[in-house]
Formats: structure tokens, sequence, C-alpha cells
């Protein structure tokens, strides 16, 4: 059970960071809790994301207008 708790906080922290490590992710053992903590991971970080786009009041895509564009 430690080992499940282990897996599965590494795969949260993973996951938050933006990171996938395969070689516990396939493990046999804890690889399922690993890849459940990685899932809740990157959905927090989704969710920070857009409370603080929310706060900040920004709208629409990131993309549409990119703040490093030079004129040539």
């Amino acid at each position: 059970m430690d080992d499940a708790l282990v897996a599965y906080n590494a795969g949260r922290v993973d996951g938050a960071a933006g990171y996938r490590d395969p070689q516990v992710a396939e493990d046999p053992e804890v690889g399922a809790d690993y890849r459940i903590g990685l899932l809740d991971g990157r959905i927090a970080a989704f969710h920070l994301i857009a409370e603080v786009r929310r706060i900040l009041g920004a709208e629409g895509s990131l993309f549409d207008r990119p703040d490093d564009v030079t004129d040539s």
C-alpha cells in the first residue's frame, strides 16, 4: 500500500510538472498508481492555469496574438 501511495504522489508531481517517467509508468506493480497520479496532476495543472487566466481576465487562445512577434 505504501508503494502505491508513493507512486501515486510521484505521478501527481510529475503530471503537474508536465513530465512522464516511462519506466515508472510501465512498472507492473505500481505503474497503474503512477499513471492515475499523473492524470490527476495534469488535471490540477489545467485547473490552476484556468484559474489564473480567469483572475487576469485573459480570454481566447494564447496563440492568436503572440507577444513575441517582431515587425520585419
